[in-house]
This record gives structure tokens, sequence and C-alpha cells, in this order.
């Protein structure tokens, strides 16, 4: 069943005349008879008598032309809807972010993005890297804040910007005094780390591998937060990115790690082929600034 058959039988029970109906469609006589015999097959029944050359609404067709009206009335009304959402005025826009970055620059965007389309409700999930892709993939998220490259061939991303890892050790940690390490150099250095559940362990933990080694890992938390303060302490080490590592806070020192260097690419995620929406896009422009501003 197509519109232009609801909008050829609307037209025919108002006037029961096929010219005028199709003078006033712009269709031929016989494009307009083609469609409305369409109609009625795929119905299995006639909506319309036929009196000589005239037509005149059958009682299936007035029971069925209220139904039809609805149809069309509701569709219009989603053309509307998408017509105010393209313009920002209405809307929701879902986002899938790593708990990494939701108090970094999120935030800013998000303050920013809702204020200058104060229609658009914003939901932000905390979500980590696995999740994030299987909720995109789904098309149970507008987009995703995470790292790239991802699990699954079915996710693009968009680079946001790149990140080293870093050792962060109390400035009373015997290898605080370093400005630079080699990843071998912690060979028997007890390390809180975040399970490797997250990404950011797995890319640590590729890495040791890359190195031949394997880290003597104490501690597992699932909070960089939470690493960080246990590694105030003085006896543990734990691994971060740069802009986690910068704030760690007084009594604390961030080593630059090398042989093999690691670096991880923050990135928006995008369903492959999916449809981007105008919220998106501008939510997308904002995290620029807002990265920026960090």
């Amino acid at each position: 069943m197509e519109l232009r058959q609801l909008r050829y039988f609307l037209s025919l029970a108002e006037t029961e005349h096929l010219t005028r109906s199709a003078e006033a469609l712009f269709v031929s006589q016989s494009t307009l008879s083609h469609g409305l015999r369409q109609l009625e097959d795929e119905l299995g029944m006639p909506l319309f008598d036929r009196l000589g050359r005239g037509l005149k609404l059958s009682q299936a067709g007035a029971v069925f032309r209220d139904h039809a009206a609805r149809t069309l009335q509701e569709v219009e009304a989603g053309r509307m809807a998408l017509s105010d959402l393209a313009g920002l005025q209405s809307g929701e826009l879902t986002i899938g972010v790593i708990p990494t970055f939701l108090t970094h620059f999120v935030p800013d965007a998000v303050a920013a993005f809702s204020a200058a389309y104060p229609g658009v409700r914003v939901m932000v999930r905390d979500l980590r890297a696995g999740p994030i892709e299987e909720l995109l993939v789904a098309g149970r998220l507008d987009l995703g804040i995470s790292f790239h490259p991802g699990a699954v061939d079915e996710i693009e991303a968009e680079t946001l910007f790149e990140e080293r890892l870093q050792l962060v050790v109390h400035s009373r940690h015997p290898l605080a005094k370093q400005s630079s390490l080699r990843l071998k150099d912690l060979k028997d250095q007890p390390l809180a780390l975040l399970p490797r559940s997250f990404a950011t362990r797995r890319m640590i933990d590729a890495a040791f591998a890359e190195a031949k080694l394997v880290p003597d890992v104490r501690v597992e938390m699932e909070s960089v937060e939470a690493l960080l303060r246990c590694c105030r302490r003085g006896a543990l080490a734990t691994i971060a990115a740069d802009h986690a590592a910068s704030q760690a806070g007084a009594g604390m020192r961030a080593l630059e790690l090398t042989q093999p260097q690691t670096v991880r690419r923050a990135a928006v995620l995008w369903r492959r082929g999916g449809s981007r929406s105008a919220a998106a896009r501008e939510f997308v422009a904002r995290l620029h600034p807002a990265i920026a501003a960090a």
C-alpha cells in the first residue's frame, strides 16, 4: 500500500468523479484508475460502487475512508516533527560516553549545546566502550564518545584528539625522580590498574605483551580517580592518560612511558551507514571548543 494510493482514494471519496479527481491530483485518469484498482486488490474488496461511468463510495469505502485520512494525517504530523527536529526546535539526543570523558570535556559541550537548542532533550549515558558500540549498532544511541579503533566493524570514528599513557606515582615513590621510563623499567613494579573489561587496560596489557613483560597488578579498581588516590600512599603506581594524569593532584608525578609509547585516540563513534541527525552534528561541533578549553 502506497501513500499516493491513499491520496487517490480520499480525493475520489470526496468528488466521486474520476475526471475531477484526476485534474485535482494532476494525474491522468488511467493512472488514477490503476492506483485505485491496486488499492482495492490489496484490500480484497471494492471501495466504490460503479454506477455507469460514475462512482459511489461503498460501505467498505466509507469504513476505510476515516482510517486512510488518519494515516495521512499521522504521516503529515511525522513530517512536521522531522521538520522541527531538523530545525532543532524539539527532539532528543542520546549520547554514550566512557567514564574517562564524562567529567572532562563532555559536560561543557552539553551545556553549550543545551543553551543553543533548549528544545532538544539531551541524555548522556555513562557506559564502557563495549556497550557504547553495541548500543550504536542497535540504533539506541545517536553517537558515542570513546576510544578508537573499536571492536566491531559496524562502527566508524571521527578522531577528537590523541593521548599518551603515563605512569603516575607519588613524589615519594622510588621512580618519581625519573623524567621518563621504558616499559621494561616497570618489571616487578606493583601496579594499580583498571580491570580488563576497560579498553585502556587492554591497551596497557598489549603494550606489556609487546615489551614481553607481564604486569605485576596488585590492585584493580573501576575508577581512574580511585586508582590515583590509591597511589597517594606511595607504594603503588598506576597508568593513566594525559588528561587524567594531569589532574592527579599535589604530590603526584606523571612520567612519560616509552618503548613502546602507547597512544590512544579519543573519537566520536557513529554507526556505519547510519543517519547523523542535525542535533548530533551540532553537538559534535561543540565538542572541539570544549576540548580546547579543558
